[in-house]
């Protein structure tokens, strides 16, 4: 067995999402790393909608960052995934995922998954309290679907199951950290531009 290089802390029991960041790390090709599950909470709604997903991510690793530090436990990253609803710029209703990775030096990055449209009538029935998840359950006479196919899955015929839609938005926030220098380059060479031009 080699050295684990990298230590990562998750903000959730869940199988699935832990399934999430083992597929981005390996489409990373980042090998010797330990996932670590905690059990925190989101702190938010169950079905969170627009900011409210964004800020379930952070407080999962507000409660992480705090359970790391409680219990002395060395981390190079804590990592929150977060699922729920959001409208875009044109009003339009899309179920989607957030990924909020910080480093152990307080450094931190959003990423986001892909979004699949919902229609206004499962949008309107999510914001009075209803669940899709318990609909399909009844429709396809199957238990526990937000841990397994979620509601992307159903709606695209397992095409895009919870853990690939997770993944994505893992890859997406941990882009930042992992291409560092692409990004450095690009960033330099705006500036550079910027500075010709004044």
């Amino acid at each position: 067995m080699g050295v684990v290089e990298m230590k990562i802390l998750l903000g959730s029991k869940n199988p699935s999402k832990r399934n999430a960041v083992k597929i981005a790390l390996e489409k990373l090709k980042l090998d010797d790393c330990e996932i670590i599950a905690c059990d925190v909470r989101s702190n938010t709604h169950s079905k969170p909608i627009g900011f409210e997903i964004i800020r379930g991510a952070e407080n999962r690793n507000s409660a992480l960052k705090k359970y790391a530090l409680g219990n002395e436990i060395d981390y190079d990253y804590l990592c929150s995934i977060e699922g729920g609803f959001s409208l875009d710029e044109n009003g339009l209703p899309f179920v989607v995922t957030y990924c909020i990775v910080e480093d152990n030096r307080g450094k931190k990055s959003t990423g986001k998954s892909l979004g699949i449209r919902l229609t206004k009538t499962m949008f309107n029935y999510l914001k009075k309290g209803g669940s899709l998840n318990k609909i399909i359950e009844e429709i396809v006479q199957n238990e526990n679907n937000k841990q397994s196919l979620g509601i992307m899955g159903y709606l695209t015929h397992g095409l895009y199951n919870r853990e690939i839609v997770d993944s994505e938005a893992v890859i997406s926030s941990l882009i930042p950290f992992v291409y560092k220098e692409e990004r450095e380059k690009l960033n330099q060479y705006i500036k550079k531009m910027e500075n010709q031009d004044n």
